[in-house]
């Protein structure tokens, strides 16, 4: 796979995420002339916009989103464009990376249990839990705000899993799978239970549902050590823009 094959799978594994994400919610994700974007207004987890080609232009981008409220992200996939003049603050630049297909060890950590979320209670802990995890705050947003219960749990290729050490949940990640590739997101850990294994067994759990296929993500400093241990590897960058709410 040559490097620019290799992001062109990450942008399509992230476009992938949120048209499934997205669909529980009852919002669209359309693709069209080299930028994707949401149809209607959604939690900010969810990118207003994306681009899918490193031909597509700022002012594309920053159209994409035009009638979005409230404070909106987009990406620039191929981290080639300059939005700040356009109003638009740089947040943070993610690298994008990508496991080539094999069989992936699951961890076993004294304690832990990886599975899949399978019941509308366990989607409403499951966001709660990403919540806390990321934000401190398990109420950071209005309950299936982001994860709607049960229609999260109806979405082909979509699946959600908790981490539970000692009987208390702990960590969450996703998978959002189709022919091509298995998109990881949504790793995160409760800070007393980090560097316990619990990401690791998170990510491989995701990676080992198809691990004939390529596992793509884009990568936060927190977690770039726990994917490279899995034999995740960088195959370029992205960078995300915010335009805060009016």
């Amino acid at each position: 796979m040559t490097p620019a094959e290799a992001v062109a799978l990450c942008v399509h594994g992230e476009s992938l995420w949120h048209r499934l994400g997205l669909s529980a919610l009852g919002v669209g994700w359309e693709e069209r002339d080299g930028v994707a974007r949401r149809t209607g207004d959604a939690a900010v987890v969810f990118l207003g916009a994306m681009t899918l080609d490193a031909s597509a232009t700022a002012a594309q981008l920053d159209a994409a989103v035009r009638g979005l409220s409230g404070r909106v992200m987009v990406r620039d996939s191929f981290a080639v464009l300059d939005l700040a003049p356009l109003g638009w603050r740089r947040w943070r630049m993610h690298p994008w990376m990508l496991r080539e297909p094999a069989p992936v060890a699951e961890p076993r950590v004294e304690g832990l249990e990886v599975r899949p979320v399978t019941t509308s209670d366990e989607v409403r802990l499951f966001e709660r839990t990403i919540f806390a995890a990321a934000d401190g705050d398990p109420d950071w947003a209005p309950a299936g705000s982001v994860h709607p219960a049960p229609q999260t749990l109806h979405v082909p290729g979509l699946t959600l899993f908790l981490a539970w050490l000692d009987g208390e949940p702990v960590g969450t990640a996703l998978a959002a799978v189709d022919a091509r590739v298995v998109q990881v997101s949504a790793v995160s850990v409760m800070e007393p239970a980090r560097r316990r294994g619990v990401g690791t067994a998170l990510t491989a759990a995701c990676v080992a549902l198809h691990p004939g296929l390529p596992a793509v993500l884009d990568s936060t400093d927190l977690g770039h050590g726990v994917y490279r241990g899995l034999g995740f590897g960088d195959v370029g960058e992205s960078v995300l823009w915010e335009r805060p709410a009016a």
